[in-house]
């Protein structure tokens, strides 16, 4: 276990962030941090395990602070130390070896500029290894590099960013549970306090409060991240993530028109950009409840290239969905069968089990089926019409309640495949047709073949809900 111990402070040492860091670190207000700090040497951390010592040691040097740890981080690697065994080496092997040394010197003589190039460290490449998610090169790159440029902004930022992605990955380890200020990650303070210095350098770039901002939301200070995103936005209003971190903020505070007014002004600056359409797509589905309004920015959204790699886009789908159902079909209860008193429904199933011909029967089956569903038996409902399909595929009543169980779940790639499967059959029954037409429109944003689906529906004769497919295929 490990002591972290705030040694020394001095004109080139971020004051302001440091007290923040001694105020959250030791529980306390940040007039008795300042007390604490004018009497040096001060105990920051005692019995911490070597990782977050390590983590906090890290914070505090960035802010250009003296940090002492007891015992030093290192010293266990001093232990394993041993010399190499002397041997001889065949000459041989001597040879072969000189004559590699000679070939690399004469080579590097006349590529040394590039050599040097691959092998020096720079922001980008740290940049890269952040992006892909190699969170410990990432972290020594970076270091490596303040080290001989302790003041430049791009490092400091991407430093800052660094301590952003541990803090996801810790808050996705613990299901991310709410950090209000007072149980704030370290992670967090520690880009704080690095996005801060950047912005002491460089107070006119509109980029630093918008990252000081993502920190504070993550961290549950909204009123800070607030105040940052509307600086970012202040600086750089051409910016289209400026004004996507102040809506998202907004949003978190449940200021919804103002945030829908801030994801506007982004689509102004780029009537393309993929932050924004999501944005208010998620906004209209989850907010206002207006699922038609959110489609059209989700399609709008699902065309953008950053679409294919976005993890949200299957959940978005999937909502948007079962918001639209309910404008195309009945409730779900009104689709299953009535339910059944216990009473009768134990009758009737002791008569089915009882019939000799129930496994060669799809009927039986069927029948059976129904009276599962009846009661709420959704998984043995489905055993059954599984067996009366395959019994007979021609059996569309098994179909179209395995359809209307897999919608219910919702499980949409099931109940597509189960109503394509009707539609190669022949089937004449407009529900499989409309249905399919909604679940490639909204479920897969397909609507060349929405449309087809649409047209076989109403060239069937169509339904109840005929003149709202109608206004669908216009829209």
């Amino acid at each position: 276990m490990f002591t972290v111990i705030l040694t020394e402070l001095n004109s080139k040492s971020d004051l302001r962030a440091i007290v923040g860091a001694i105020a959250n670190v030791l529980n306390t207000d940040k007039r008795g941090a300042v007390e604490k700090a004018k009497n040096l040497p001060l105990v920051l951390a005692e019995n911490l395990p070597e990782k977050e010592a390590q983590l906090m040691a890290d914070m505090f040097n960035g802010m250009g602070a003296g940090i002492k740890v007891e015992p030093p981080l290192d010293e266990k690697l001093r232990e394993l130390r041993t010399e190499l065994p002397k041997r001889g080496i065949h000459i041989g092997c001597l040879i072969f070896i000189m004559l590699c040394l000679v070939a690399f010197a004469i080579f590097a003589s006349l590529e040394y500029e590039w050599i040097i190039e691959q092998f020096k460290p720079n922001p980008a490449k740290a940049e890269t290894l952040l992006r892909k998610g190699n969170m410990s090169k990432a972290k020594q790159s970076i270091q490596k590099q303040l080290k001989e440029k302790p003041n430049d902004i791009e490092l400091l930022i991407l430093q800052g960013k660094y301590y952003i992605g541990a803090a996801r990955k810790r808050m996705n380890a613990e299901n991310w549970k709410s950090y209000g200020e007072s149980g704030a990650l370290p992670e967090l303070d520690s880009a704080v306090a690095f996005f801060r210095k950047a912005e002491s350098l460089d107070p006119k770039n509109g980029s630093i409060p918008r990252w000081i901002s993502i920190a504070e939301q993550l961290r549950r200070t909204l009123p800070e991240a607030e105040t940052a995103a509307r600086r970012a936005v202040s600086i750089a209003p051409q910016e289209a993530d400026n004004w996507n971190q102040l809506g998202s903020v907004l949003v978190d505070q449940e200021r919804i028109s103002q945030a829908e007014q801030a994801f506007y002004n982004a689509l102004k600056i780029n009537p393309n950009d993929a932050a924004a359409l999501k944005n208010l797509a998620i906004l209209n589905l989850y907010y206002k409840k207006d699922a038609e309004r959110a489609a059209n920015f989700l399609f709008s959204f699902l065309n953008q290239e950053e679409a294919a790699a976005d993890m949200d886009s299957y959940m978005l789908r999937t909502d948007l969905t079962t918001a639209m159902f309910g404008d195309f079909n009945p409730p779900f209860e009104k689709l299953n069968p009535p339910h059944l008193p216990i009473d009768e429904y134990e009758r009737r199933r002791s008569q089915i089990a009882a019939n000799p011909r129930l496994k060669t029967d799809p009927l039986l089956q069927e029948e059976l089926g129904l009276l599962y569903m009846s009661i709420g038996e959704m998984k043995e409902a489905e055993i059954c019409f599984i067996k009366a399909i395959h019994l007979n595929e021609k059996v569309e009543s098994s179909r179209k309640m395995l359809a209307i169980i897999y919608m219910a779940e919702p499980n949409y790639e099931k109940a597509l495949k189960m109503m394509q499967a009707a539609a190669e059959n022949g089937t004449r029954d407009p529900f499989f047709w409309k249905n399919i037409g909604v679940l490639q429109k909204y479920y897969k944003a397909n609507h060349a073949e929405a449309n087809k689906a649409f047209n076989r529906y109403l060239a069937l004769g169509g339904d109840f809900y005929g003149g709202r497919i109608k206004k669908e295929m216009n829209r």
